[in-house]
């Protein structure tokens, strides 16, 4: 059986430990069981830690959650930035360049792709809509399972063993990528342009996709592909 390690999210305690608590949304766990995948929840530690776990490892999941810092990719702060965390953001950057330098199997969901793309030295766009994309919804208010848009696939991937051509996702996000990091390359692009997947050129599985395929079952293969 293969073994994932899944960085985790975070929330605030309530009443009087006024501290984060680290964990993860049940979805993902869901998904990642039923491709017959073990794992365990990696939360923010010193490299040193990391680098003795993750060579254990057979692949890495990256999970959804709020804005990356722009000072991460050199820009100033647009007044619609959101919540960020420097804590898990220098965690979940070091595990990115990790996979990538070491061809360790990863796949990155929402915030996930684009940590992946700060990673490799790209930007993001801050806020879509203040930025320009007002043309389809990416900030979905229906509940999942709800679709906001269509797809459709521009290059070869391992996303085109599971889906069509094109077809619809949901949209849970108010930022995207701007400029493509190093090696990685778009495979799957929303109808107003916006890239929706990314995949590293020469890596086993550097795959990032900006919807959240943990909210829709059959979608779920998706988390298989870690099995390579």
């Amino acid at each position: 059986m293969r073994f994932i390690g899944v960085a985790t999210q975070y929330r605030m305690a309530e009443g009087l430990l006024a501290k984060r608590f680290w964990g993860l949304l049940e979805f993902y766990l869901e998904a990642l069981s039923s491709q017959g995948l073990a794992y365990v929840l990696l939360p923010p530690q010193g490299p040193e830690a990391l680098e003795r776990i993750l060579p254990h490892l057979d692949g890495l999941l990256l999970p959804g959650g709020g804005d990356v810092d722009p000072d991460r990719y050199r820009e100033e702060p647009h007044p619609r930035l959101g919540e960020v965390s420097p804590e898990r953001d220098e965690h979940e950057l070091f595990l990115a360049r990790y996979a990538a330098e070491k061809g360790l199997p990863t796949l990155g969901i929402c915030r996930g792709i684009q940590v992946m793309n700060v990673a490799m030295g790209g930007t993001l766009y801050q806020d879509l809509e203040a930025q320009g994309f007002r043309e389809i919804q990416h900030t979905e208010k229906s509940p999942p399972p709800a679709l906001a848009h269509g797809m459709k696939l521009v290059a070869e991937s391992p996303l085109a063993r599971l889906f069509p051509p094109s077809f619809r996702v949901n949209s849970y996000h108010h930022q995207g990528i701007k400029d493509l990091g190093e090696g990685l390359k778009p495979i799957a692009l929303a109808p107003d342009g916006l890239v929706e997947a990314v995949a590293l050129d020469g890596h086993p599985l550097f795959l990032g996709v900006q919807w959240h395929p943990e909210l829709i079952k059959d979608h779920w293969p998706l988390f298989g592909l870690l099995k390579v």
